[in-house]
């Protein structure tokens, strides 16, 4: 068998695996000890920040506690299921190579372990809460139209089809998107921007102006870079306030904030992966695991292209496979 074949049916049992997480499954008895509801609250905040979910500390996740342990409580006093806010970025990815690589705005391998971890999750939840839980996955994506100029058209393209790929994967009952051009009118979102006061601009490092060159899908000035980095400033204190009215629960991000929750958005995972695509890769033990793939780091990858139309839902095109240069290459 040539190589590039071995990795292949590798990378189809990885993906057999990861649908198999999504697949419907009877509901199985819950804990034969019956907790209160503080001893609950306490034991669903233990799994949502554990290592599998959550790649913060324990330390780090004593901040959180208190106001999560809250909502929680009083979930349980309705008898309602736990409820999960989780930003998901702007509605595309950024380019690989900007100038060279479009912005995708296809769904792909980030799109579907995100929606493992969260089943993994709700099923974890649901063996010790008979009520559940369900998660609503925010998408920002006016914030990209002010900051990086992009149709919302596309972005709303991205979503139906994220939509669809929630259906297929049996999750509709847990999982619903919110969209922020669908919340609120485009008139509203600039009203409230025209009433956050600009700041001076400063000139960006280099890092800086690789980032934004990333989102645009194009190279750019320092002096362009410099007025979308006080664009975003100004459009993420708008979409905080807007998505600030929307959340009634528990809000998680891929990356924590003083306020958001971090929660893995894949195996692993602790960055955000709208700044790339998350791929496949082989680990130190000679296993495949998701990697995010960025422009920061593309090049020391060979990246090879895979579909598996038997096994992935039709809104997931493709996944990537990136083998670390000076390793074997795959044709």
């Amino acid at each position: 068998m040539r190589e590039s074949e071995a990795v292949a049916d590798e990378v189809r049992s990885y993906l057999v695996s990861a649908m198999a997480e999504l697949q419907p499954s009877s509901p199985g008895p819950l804990a034969p000890t019956r907790l209160d509801t503080e001893e609950l609250a306490d034991h669903i905040f233990s799994i949502v920040t554990s290592r599998e979910f959550c790649y913060l500390s324990r330390t780090k996740t004593a901040r959180y506690r208190e106001p999560t342990l809250h909502l929680m409580r009083r979930r349980i006093g309705l008898a309602e299921p736990f409820r999960f806010f989780y930003d998901i970025g702007p509605g595309y990815h950024a380019s690989l190579r900007p100038g060279q690589f479009d912005l995708r705005f296809h769904l792909g391998l980030s799109e579907l372990l995100i929606l493992v971890e969260i089943a993994k999750l709700c099923r974890r939840i649901s063996a010790v809460y008979e009520c559940g839980a369900r998660f609503w996955l925010v998408v920002d994506n006016l914030c990209g139209l002010r900051t990086n100029d992009i149709p919302v058209e596309l972005t709303d393209q991205y979503c139906a089809d994220f939509r669809a790929l929630i259906d297929d994967t049996n999750l509709a009952d847990r999982v619903e998107l919110i969209v922020e051009s669908e919340a609120f009118s485009l008139e509203e979102y600039d009203r409230r921007l025209s009433a956050v006061p600009p700041a001076p601009l400063f000139e960006p490092t280099v890092q800086q102006v690789a980032n934004v060159a990333r989102f645009l899908g194009r190279e750019c000035t320092v002096a362009e870079a410099s007025e979308r980095i006080e664009r975003y400033r100004r459009t993420t204190a708008v979409t905080d306030s807007l998505i600030d009215e929307l959340v009634r629960d528990v809000h998680m991000t891929q990356r924590a904030t003083g306020a958001t929750l971090g929660f893995r958005p894949f195996p692993g995972g602790d960055a955000r992966t709208q700044v790339g695509e998350v791929m496949l890769t082989r680990s130190s033990k000679d296993r495949l695991r998701p990697i995010l793939v960025s422009s920061q780091n593309v090049d020391a990858y060979a990246l090879t292209t895979f579909s598996f139309p038997d096994i992935l839902p039709s809104t997931i095109r493709n996944v990537f496979f990136a083998q670390p240069l000076g390793q074997a290459k795959y044709e």
